[in-house]
Protein backbone atom coordinates (compact mmCIF):
# COMPACT_ATOMS: atom_id res chain seq x y z
CA UNK A 1 0.00 0.00 0.00
CA UNK A 2 1.56 3.62 -1.41
CA UNK A 3 2.05 5.41 2.13
CA UNK A 4 4.68 8.29 0.08
CA UNK A 5 5.23 11.29 1.66
CA UNK A 6 3.82 14.23 -0.23
CA UNK A 7 6.45 16.92 -0.46
CA UNK A 8 5.93 19.70 1.21
CA UNK A 9 6.43 22.01 -1.79
CA UNK A 10 4.06 20.44 -3.56
CA UNK A 11 0.96 20.89 -0.43
CA UNK A 12 2.55 24.83 -0.23
CA UNK A 13 1.98 25.27 -4.53
CA UNK A 14 -1.69 23.49 -3.93
CA UNK A 15 -3.10 24.46 -1.16
CA UNK A 16 -1.55 28.23 -2.38
CA UNK A 17 -4.80 28.40 -4.84
CA UNK A 18 -6.90 28.47 -1.90
CA UNK A 19 -6.09 32.17 -0.96
CA UNK A 20 -7.94 33.62 -3.45
CA UNK A 21 -10.62 31.69 -3.16
CA UNK A 22 -10.98 32.12 0.12
CA UNK A 23 -10.62 35.98 0.07
CA UNK A 24 -14.02 35.54 -2.35
CA UNK A 25 -15.97 33.59 0.41
CA UNK A 26 -15.74 36.40 3.14
CA UNK A 27 -16.38 39.31 1.53
CA UNK A 28 -19.73 37.23 0.19
CA UNK A 29 -20.48 35.70 3.52
CA UNK A 30 -20.00 38.96 6.04
CA UNK A 31 -20.19 42.49 3.53
CA UNK A 32 -21.72 41.86 0.01
CA UNK A 33 -25.28 41.88 1.68
CA UNK A 34 -24.51 44.88 3.96
CA UNK A 35 -23.16 46.32 0.30
CA UNK A 36 -26.04 46.16 -1.36
CA UNK A 37 -28.73 46.47 1.39
CA UNK A 38 -27.10 49.77 3.00
CA UNK A 39 -24.80 51.71 -0.14
CA UNK A 40 -26.94 50.12 -3.03
CA UNK A 41 -30.78 50.32 -0.93
CA UNK A 42 -31.77 46.52 -2.68
CA UNK A 43 -34.30 45.70 0.38
CA UNK A 44 -32.77 43.10 2.03
CA UNK A 45 -35.63 40.50 1.51
CA UNK A 46 -35.17 41.43 -2.48
CA UNK A 47 -31.26 40.32 -1.41
CA UNK A 48 -32.32 37.17 0.04
CA UNK A 49 -34.55 36.05 -2.87
CA UNK A 50 -32.32 37.21 -5.52
CA UNK A 51 -29.32 35.40 -3.84
CA UNK A 52 -31.53 32.19 -3.76
CA UNK A 53 -32.54 32.28 -7.35
CA UNK A 54 -28.63 32.65 -8.24
CA UNK A 55 -27.47 29.74 -6.24
CA UNK A 56 -30.44 27.28 -7.33
CA UNK A 57 -29.23 27.86 -11.26
CA UNK A 58 -25.53 27.64 -9.45
CA UNK A 59 -26.70 24.32 -7.83
CA UNK A 60 -27.67 22.35 -10.64
CA UNK A 61 -24.32 22.79 -12.75
CA UNK A 62 -22.19 20.95 -9.40
CA UNK A 63 -23.06 17.57 -10.65
CA UNK A 64 -22.58 17.85 -14.11
CA UNK A 65 -19.10 19.41 -14.13
CA UNK A 66 -17.71 17.10 -11.48
CA UNK A 67 -18.76 13.86 -13.84
CA UNK A 68 -17.16 16.12 -16.70
CA UNK A 69 -14.22 16.72 -14.31
CA UNK A 70 -13.86 12.81 -13.71
CA UNK A 71 -14.42 11.84 -17.41
CA UNK A 72 -11.82 14.92 -18.45
CA UNK A 73 -8.18 13.30 -20.31
CA UNK A 74 -5.58 15.66 -21.58
CA UNK A 75 -1.96 15.85 -21.47
CA UNK A 76 -2.07 18.47 -18.66
CA UNK A 77 -4.21 16.09 -16.46
CA UNK A 78 -8.07 15.86 -15.52
CA UNK A 79 -8.11 18.93 -13.23
CA UNK A 80 -6.09 21.37 -14.89
CA UNK A 81 -8.13 22.26 -17.78
CA UNK A 82 -11.19 23.52 -16.10
CA UNK A 83 -8.90 25.63 -13.08
CA UNK A 84 -7.21 27.10 -16.75
CA UNK A 85 -11.11 27.96 -17.68
CA UNK A 86 -12.40 29.19 -14.66
CA UNK A 87 -9.84 31.63 -13.64
CA UNK A 88 -10.67 34.50 -16.33
CA UNK A 89 -14.70 34.00 -15.76
CA UNK A 90 -14.17 34.57 -12.18
CA UNK A 91 -12.23 37.54 -12.26
CA UNK A 92 -14.90 39.05 -14.57
CA UNK A 93 -17.54 38.34 -12.50
CA UNK A 94 -15.84 40.06 -8.96
CA UNK A 95 -14.95 43.15 -10.74
CA UNK A 96 -18.75 43.89 -11.94
CA UNK A 97 -19.51 42.64 -8.65
CA UNK A 98 -17.42 44.34 -6.54
CA UNK A 99 -16.79 47.22 -8.07
CA UNK A 100 -20.04 48.15 -10.16
CA UNK A 101 -20.26 51.03 -12.22
CA UNK A 102 -23.57 53.38 -12.01
CA UNK A 103 -26.63 52.32 -11.31
CA UNK A 104 -27.21 48.74 -10.45
CA UNK A 105 -30.27 47.03 -11.52
CA UNK A 106 -31.80 43.82 -9.83
CA UNK A 107 -31.16 41.88 -12.97
CA UNK A 108 -27.35 43.63 -12.82
CA UNK A 109 -26.92 41.91 -9.77
CA UNK A 110 -28.48 38.28 -10.04
CA UNK A 111 -26.52 38.39 -13.57
CA UNK A 112 -22.96 38.36 -12.41
CA UNK A 113 -23.84 36.52 -9.14
CA UNK A 114 -24.53 33.70 -11.24
CA UNK A 115 -21.44 34.08 -13.42
CA UNK A 116 -19.49 34.51 -10.23
CA UNK A 117 -20.91 31.29 -9.23
CA UNK A 118 -20.16 29.48 -12.27
CA UNK A 119 -16.79 31.07 -12.04
CA UNK A 120 -16.47 29.01 -8.66
CA UNK A 121 -17.93 25.83 -9.24
CA UNK A 122 -15.80 25.93 -12.44
CA UNK A 123 -12.43 26.25 -10.23
CA UNK A 124 -13.66 24.91 -6.93
CA UNK A 125 -15.11 21.07 -7.83
CA UNK A 126 -12.10 20.18 -9.62
CA UNK A 127 -9.71 21.60 -6.85
CA UNK A 128 -11.08 19.91 -4.64
CA UNK A 129 -11.02 16.75 -5.96
CA UNK A 130 -7.17 17.53 -6.92
CA UNK A 131 -6.11 17.61 -3.54
CA UNK A 132 -8.13 14.33 -2.93
CA UNK A 133 -6.04 12.61 -5.56
CA UNK A 134 -2.20 13.73 -4.80
CA UNK A 135 -1.89 11.08 -2.21
CA UNK A 136 -4.53 8.07 -0.85
CA UNK A 137 -2.75 7.90 2.50
CA UNK A 138 -5.52 8.57 5.32
CA UNK A 139 -2.63 10.76 7.30
CA UNK A 140 -1.17 12.23 4.15
CA UNK A 141 -4.67 13.59 2.99
CA UNK A 142 -5.49 15.16 6.21
CA UNK A 143 -1.68 17.16 5.52
CA UNK A 144 -2.72 17.91 2.14
CA UNK A 145 -5.91 19.18 2.69
CA UNK A 146 -4.87 20.69 6.40
CA UNK A 147 -1.84 22.74 4.09
CA UNK A 148 -4.56 24.26 2.04
CA UNK A 149 -7.12 24.96 4.78
CA UNK A 150 -3.58 26.83 6.43
CA UNK A 151 -3.73 28.89 2.71
CA UNK A 152 -7.75 29.16 2.71
CA UNK A 153 -7.12 31.09 6.50
CA UNK A 154 -4.01 33.12 5.23
CA UNK A 155 -6.83 34.34 2.32
CA UNK A 156 -9.22 34.78 4.77
CA UNK A 157 -6.72 36.76 7.03
CA UNK A 158 -5.75 39.10 4.03
CA UNK A 159 -9.51 39.52 3.57
CA UNK A 160 -9.74 41.22 6.64
CA UNK A 161 -7.00 43.02 6.55
CA UNK A 162 -7.89 45.06 3.39
CA UNK A 163 -11.21 46.37 5.13
CA UNK A 164 -9.32 46.83 7.82
CA UNK A 165 -6.67 49.27 6.19
CA UNK A 166 -9.48 51.12 4.65
CA UNK A 167 -11.26 51.28 8.05
CA UNK A 168 -8.37 52.98 9.95
CA UNK A 169 -7.30 55.15 6.62
CA UNK A 170 -9.02 58.42 6.25
CA UNK A 171 -8.09 62.44 4.67
CA UNK A 172 -4.68 63.40 6.70
CA UNK A 173 -3.74 60.13 7.64
CA UNK A 174 -0.16 59.29 6.56
CA UNK A 175 0.71 55.51 5.74
CA UNK A 176 2.80 54.92 8.92
CA UNK A 177 0.02 56.42 10.89
CA UNK A 178 -2.46 53.54 8.99
CA UNK A 179 -0.07 51.04 10.40
CA UNK A 180 0.14 51.98 13.24
CA UNK A 181 -3.66 52.35 13.67
CA UNK A 182 -3.77 48.53 11.89
CA UNK A 183 -1.88 47.35 14.60
CA UNK A 184 -3.52 49.49 17.39
CA UNK A 185 -7.38 47.99 16.18
CA UNK A 186 -5.63 44.01 15.97
CA UNK A 187 -3.81 44.20 19.40
CA UNK A 188 -4.90 46.39 21.59
CA UNK A 189 -8.58 46.57 20.74
CA UNK A 190 -8.75 49.99 19.84
CA UNK A 191 -11.99 51.09 17.60
CA UNK A 192 -12.19 53.39 14.79
CA UNK A 193 -15.35 55.34 12.66
CA UNK A 194 -15.83 53.54 9.74
CA UNK A 195 -18.93 55.62 8.44
CA UNK A 196 -19.26 55.53 4.78
CA UNK A 197 -16.48 53.26 3.64
CA UNK A 198 -18.39 50.14 3.08
CA UNK A 199 -18.28 50.75 -1.35
CA UNK A 200 -14.07 51.01 -0.68
CA UNK A 201 -13.84 48.15 1.14
CA UNK A 202 -16.07 46.27 -1.24
CA UNK A 203 -13.57 47.85 -4.23
CA UNK A 204 -10.50 46.42 -2.29
CA UNK A 205 -11.17 43.44 -1.84
CA UNK A 206 -12.29 42.75 -5.70
CA UNK A 207 -8.92 44.43 -6.33
CA UNK A 208 -6.81 42.26 -4.23
CA UNK A 209 -8.93 38.83 -5.72
CA UNK A 210 -8.20 39.96 -9.46
CA UNK A 211 -4.34 40.00 -8.38
CA UNK A 212 -4.09 37.19 -6.69
CA UNK A 213 -6.04 34.67 -8.16
CA UNK A 214 -4.00 34.17 -11.37
CA UNK A 215 -0.48 34.15 -9.57
CA UNK A 216 -1.32 31.68 -7.62
CA UNK A 217 -3.47 29.40 -9.92
CA UNK A 218 -0.46 30.00 -12.02
CA UNK A 219 1.58 27.97 -9.28
CA UNK A 220 -0.20 25.40 -8.45
CA UNK A 221 -0.60 24.32 -12.56
CA UNK A 222 2.95 24.26 -12.83
CA UNK A 223 4.13 22.84 -9.60
CA UNK A 224 1.43 20.08 -8.41
CA UNK A 225 1.31 16.69 -10.08
CA UNK A 226 -2.54 16.32 -11.74
CA UNK A 227 -2.23 12.38 -11.71
CA UNK A 228 -4.21 10.23 -13.93
CA UNK A 229 -5.95 7.02 -11.89
CA UNK A 230 -5.31 3.54 -12.09
CA UNK A 231 -8.74 2.71 -12.69
CA UNK A 232 -10.30 3.71 -15.68
CA UNK A 233 -13.77 2.63 -15.24
CA UNK A 234 -16.17 5.79 -16.56
CA UNK A 235 -19.64 5.79 -14.69
CA UNK A 236 -22.38 7.53 -15.97
CA UNK A 237 -23.66 10.23 -14.15
CA UNK A 238 -26.93 8.60 -13.20
CA UNK A 239 -25.17 5.52 -12.27
CA UNK A 240 -22.73 7.12 -10.53
CA UNK A 241 -25.34 9.17 -8.61
CA UNK A 242 -27.29 5.90 -7.59
CA UNK A 243 -23.98 4.48 -6.17
CA UNK A 244 -23.52 7.77 -4.16
CA UNK A 245 -26.89 7.19 -2.75
CA UNK A 246 -26.55 3.99 -1.66
CA UNK A 247 -23.09 4.73 0.06
CA UNK A 248 -23.89 5.35 4.18
CA UNK A 249 -21.35 7.08 4.66
CA UNK A 250 -21.07 9.76 1.97
CA UNK A 251 -24.90 10.23 3.02
CA UNK A 252 -23.53 10.64 6.62
CA UNK A 253 -20.60 12.82 5.52
CA UNK A 254 -22.75 15.12 3.16
CA UNK A 255 -25.45 15.26 6.03
CA UNK A 256 -22.67 16.61 8.24
CA UNK A 257 -21.34 19.27 6.14
CA UNK A 258 -24.91 20.41 4.92
CA UNK A 259 -25.98 21.03 8.89
CA UNK A 260 -22.41 22.59 9.98
CA UNK A 261 -22.69 25.16 6.38
CA UNK A 262 -25.75 25.91 7.54
CA UNK A 263 -25.09 27.18 11.03
CA UNK A 264 -22.16 29.24 9.81
CA UNK A 265 -23.92 30.32 6.82
CA UNK A 266 -26.77 31.41 9.19
CA UNK A 267 -24.75 33.01 11.69
CA UNK A 268 -21.82 34.35 8.85
CA UNK A 269 -24.73 36.76 7.37
CA UNK A 270 -25.74 38.40 10.38
CA UNK A 271 -22.33 38.75 11.66
CA UNK A 272 -21.43 42.14 10.76
CA UNK A 273 -24.88 43.91 11.92
CA UNK A 274 -24.20 42.11 15.47
CA UNK A 275 -20.47 43.12 16.05
CA UNK A 276 -21.69 46.93 14.83
CA UNK A 277 -25.10 47.25 16.08
CA UNK A 278 -25.21 44.67 19.19
CA UNK A 279 -21.74 45.28 20.29
CA UNK A 280 -21.33 48.38 19.35
CA UNK A 281 -17.65 47.79 17.44
CA UNK A 282 -16.52 49.36 14.04
CA UNK A 283 -13.76 48.09 12.66
CA UNK A 284 -15.22 44.71 11.94
CA UNK A 285 -11.79 43.85 9.96
CA UNK A 286 -9.68 44.03 12.53
CA UNK A 287 -11.88 41.68 14.82
CA UNK A 288 -11.94 39.12 11.34
CA UNK A 289 -8.39 39.54 11.21
CA UNK A 290 -7.60 38.60 14.82
CA UNK A 291 -10.04 35.63 14.07
CA UNK A 292 -8.77 34.42 11.03
CA UNK A 293 -4.85 34.58 13.29
CA UNK A 294 -6.55 32.49 15.53
CA UNK A 295 -7.48 29.91 13.12
CA UNK A 296 -4.05 29.69 11.05
CA UNK A 297 -2.64 28.94 14.71
CA UNK A 298 -5.07 26.32 15.50
CA UNK A 299 -4.72 24.17 12.41
CA UNK A 300 -1.79 22.16 13.87
CA UNK A 301 -3.66 21.49 16.88
CA UNK A 302 -6.32 20.43 15.45
CA UNK A 303 -4.29 18.47 12.76
CA UNK A 304 -2.41 16.79 15.66
CA UNK A 305 -5.95 15.93 17.52
CA UNK A 306 -7.13 14.40 14.56
CA UNK A 307 -3.96 11.62 14.93
CA UNK A 308 -4.47 11.24 18.55
CA UNK A 309 -8.45 10.91 18.46
CA UNK A 310 -9.24 10.67 15.21
CA UNK A 311 -11.03 12.86 12.55
CA UNK A 312 -14.03 13.08 13.69
CA UNK A 313 -13.76 13.12 17.46
CA UNK A 314 -11.87 16.12 16.56
CA UNK A 315 -13.93 17.26 14.61
CA UNK A 316 -17.08 16.99 17.52
CA UNK A 317 -14.52 19.20 19.30
CA UNK A 318 -14.83 21.96 17.03
CA UNK A 319 -18.59 21.77 17.04
CA UNK A 320 -18.86 21.82 20.79
CA UNK A 321 -16.28 24.52 21.16
CA UNK A 322 -18.02 26.78 18.53
CA UNK A 323 -21.60 26.34 19.56
CA UNK A 324 -20.17 27.05 23.00
CA UNK A 325 -18.79 30.49 22.21
CA UNK A 326 -22.31 31.15 20.03
CA UNK A 327 -24.65 30.57 23.15
CA UNK A 328 -22.20 32.67 25.67
CA UNK A 329 -22.34 35.50 23.17
CA UNK A 330 -26.16 35.75 23.65
CA UNK A 331 -25.68 37.18 27.08
CA UNK A 332 -22.99 40.47 25.93
CA UNK A 333 -24.37 44.03 25.75
CA UNK A 334 -23.18 47.25 23.89
CA UNK A 335 -19.60 48.21 25.10
CA UNK A 336 -18.51 44.03 26.17
CA UNK A 337 -15.56 44.84 23.62
CA UNK A 338 -13.15 42.55 25.48
CA UNK A 339 -15.24 39.72 26.34
CA UNK A 340 -16.39 39.19 22.37
CA UNK A 341 -12.95 39.47 21.43
CA UNK A 342 -11.86 36.64 23.75
CA UNK A 343 -15.09 34.83 22.56
CA UNK A 344 -14.44 35.60 19.14
CA UNK A 345 -10.54 34.60 19.40
CA UNK A 346 -11.89 30.70 20.55
CA UNK A 347 -14.39 30.49 17.80
CA UNK A 348 -11.43 31.55 15.34
CA UNK A 349 -9.41 28.73 16.90
CA UNK A 350 -12.38 26.32 16.45
CA UNK A 351 -12.72 28.26 12.75
CA UNK A 352 -9.03 26.42 11.39
CA UNK A 353 -10.73 22.94 12.62
CA UNK A 354 -14.20 23.20 11.44
CA UNK A 355 -12.46 24.55 7.68
CA UNK A 356 -10.40 21.43 6.94
CA UNK A 357 -11.60 18.22 9.02
CA UNK A 358 -14.61 17.55 7.19
CA UNK A 359 -12.94 17.46 3.69
CA UNK A 360 -10.40 14.88 4.75
CA UNK A 361 -13.23 12.47 5.68
CA UNK A 362 -15.02 13.49 2.40
CA UNK A 363 -11.54 12.23 1.18
CA UNK A 364 -11.47 8.94 2.58
CA UNK A 365 -15.38 7.94 1.74
CA UNK A 366 -13.80 8.25 -2.21
CA UNK A 367 -11.74 5.05 -1.31
CA UNK A 368 -15.09 2.85 -0.31
CA UNK A 369 -16.87 4.23 -3.88
CA UNK A 370 -13.97 3.13 -5.66
CA UNK A 371 -14.11 -0.55 -4.11
CA UNK A 372 -17.38 -0.74 -4.95
CA UNK A 373 -17.66 1.03 -8.71
CA UNK A 374 -14.29 0.16 -10.00
CA UNK A 375 -14.21 3.73 -10.80
CA UNK A 376 -12.23 6.97 -9.19
CA UNK A 377 -14.46 9.24 -8.58
CA UNK A 378 -13.41 12.32 -6.50
CA UNK A 379 -14.75 14.86 -9.15
CA UNK A 380 -18.22 13.34 -8.75
CA UNK A 381 -17.72 13.49 -5.01
CA UNK A 382 -16.69 16.78 -4.18
CA UNK A 383 -19.03 18.03 -6.60
CA UNK A 384 -22.13 16.59 -4.71
CA UNK A 385 -20.02 17.85 -1.75
CA UNK A 386 -20.18 21.65 -3.60
CA UNK A 387 -23.82 21.07 -4.53
CA UNK A 388 -24.61 19.77 -0.86
CA UNK A 389 -22.76 23.16 0.49
CA UNK A 390 -24.15 25.30 -1.84
CA UNK A 391 -27.76 24.61 -0.97
CA UNK A 392 -27.03 25.09 2.67
CA UNK A 393 -25.64 28.34 2.27
CA UNK A 394 -28.42 29.08 -0.45
CA UNK A 395 -31.34 28.07 2.42
CA UNK A 396 -29.40 29.68 5.57
CA UNK A 397 -28.35 32.77 3.82
CA UNK A 398 -31.69 33.54 2.59
CA UNK A 399 -33.54 32.16 5.97
CA UNK A 400 -31.21 34.72 8.28
CA UNK A 401 -31.90 37.81 5.41
CA UNK A 402 -35.62 37.01 5.76
CA UNK A 403 -35.86 36.43 9.49
CA UNK A 404 -33.90 39.63 10.57
CA UNK A 405 -36.01 41.50 7.96
CA UNK A 406 -39.25 40.04 9.54
CA UNK A 407 -37.67 41.07 12.87
CA UNK A 408 -38.11 44.78 11.60
CA UNK A 409 -34.16 44.79 11.74
CA UNK A 410 -33.58 47.83 9.34
CA UNK A 411 -29.96 47.62 8.21
CA UNK A 412 -27.62 51.07 7.86
CA UNK A 413 -29.94 52.77 10.61
CA UNK A 414 -31.36 52.99 14.18
CA UNK A 415 -33.22 49.84 15.27
CA UNK A 416 -35.54 49.25 18.23
CA UNK A 417 -34.65 47.42 21.16
CA UNK A 418 -36.55 44.65 19.48
CA UNK A 419 -34.98 44.15 16.66
CA UNK A 420 -31.38 44.34 18.03
CA UNK A 421 -32.86 41.24 20.51
CA UNK A 422 -34.18 39.41 17.37
CA UNK A 423 -30.87 40.16 15.64
CA UNK A 424 -28.88 38.94 18.85
CA UNK A 425 -30.79 35.65 19.47
CA UNK A 426 -30.90 34.62 15.82
CA UNK A 427 -27.19 34.89 15.74
CA UNK A 428 -26.06 33.25 18.64
CA UNK A 429 -28.52 30.70 18.87
CA UNK A 430 -29.59 29.96 15.63
CA UNK A 431 -26.61 27.61 14.86
CA UNK A 432 -27.49 25.65 17.28
CA UNK A 433 -30.23 24.31 15.78
CA UNK A 434 -28.09 23.05 13.43
CA UNK A 435 -24.89 22.13 15.14
CA UNK A 436 -26.44 20.29 17.51
CA UNK A 437 -27.59 16.74 15.11
CA UNK A 438 -24.38 17.41 13.21
CA UNK A 439 -22.57 16.34 16.26
CA UNK A 440 -24.66 13.31 16.97
CA UNK A 441 -24.03 11.97 13.74
CA UNK A 442 -20.26 12.81 13.58
CA UNK A 443 -19.46 11.41 17.09
CA UNK A 444 -20.63 7.80 15.95
CA UNK A 445 -19.04 8.30 12.55
CA UNK A 446 -17.32 4.73 11.73
CA UNK A 447 -14.86 5.12 9.83
CA UNK A 448 -11.84 5.05 11.77
CA UNK A 449 -8.27 5.14 11.27
CA UNK A 450 -7.78 1.63 11.60
CA UNK A 451 -11.36 1.11 9.10
CA UNK A 452 -9.38 3.45 6.27
CA UNK A 453 -6.21 1.33 6.53
CA UNK A 454 -8.32 -2.49 5.64
CA UNK A 455 -10.26 -0.11 3.29
CA UNK A 456 -6.86 1.04 1.38
CA UNK A 457 -5.55 -2.64 2.21
CA UNK A 458 -8.33 -4.47 -0.05
CA UNK A 459 -8.24 -1.40 -2.74
CA UNK A 460 -4.60 -1.68 -3.31
CA UNK A 461 -5.90 -5.60 -4.04
CA UNK A 462 -8.43 -4.81 -5.78
CA UNK A 463 -6.48 -3.10 -8.41
CA UNK A 464 -4.05 -6.00 -8.84
CA UNK A 465 -6.33 -8.59 -8.88
CA UNK A 466 -10.18 -7.36 -9.81
CA UNK A 467 -11.11 -6.09 -13.37
CA UNK A 468 -14.87 -5.77 -12.70
CA UNK A 469 -16.23 -3.64 -9.80
CA UNK A 470 -16.83 -5.47 -6.66
CA UNK A 471 -18.31 -4.94 -3.30
CA UNK A 472 -15.86 -5.07 0.01
CA UNK A 473 -15.57 -7.79 1.36
CA UNK A 474 -13.16 -6.25 4.81
CA UNK A 475 -15.29 -3.76 5.48
CA UNK A 476 -19.12 -2.42 6.04
CA UNK A 477 -20.90 -0.19 7.37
Amino acid sequence: MSTATVKRNTIFAYGGLATPLAMIGYPIAIWLIPFYAEVVGIPLYIIANLLLIARFTDVITDPILGQLGDSTRTSIGRRKPWIILGVPLMMFAIYKLFIPDGEVSITYFVLYMMLMYLGSTIISIPYGAWGAEISPDYHQRSRVVGGREGWTLIGLLISALIPLAIEVSGQGISFFDSIQRMLAAIFVFQDFSTSGKMADILASMGIGIILLLPIFAAWALWKVPDPMPKMEKKIPLFEGLKYAAENPLLVRILLIIFLVIAGESFRNTLSLWFVRDVIGIETVGASYARYFIAGLIGIPFWLWLGKVLGKHRAFCITLVGTGTVSFLCFFLERGDFNQFHILFLLKGFCFGGLQFLPASMLADVVDLDSLKTGGRRAGTFFALNGMIAKISAMLAVWAAAILVDFSGFIPGTDNTEDSLLALRTLYCLGCAAFFLPALFLTWYYPLTKEKHQELRMELELSLIHISEPTRPRLISY
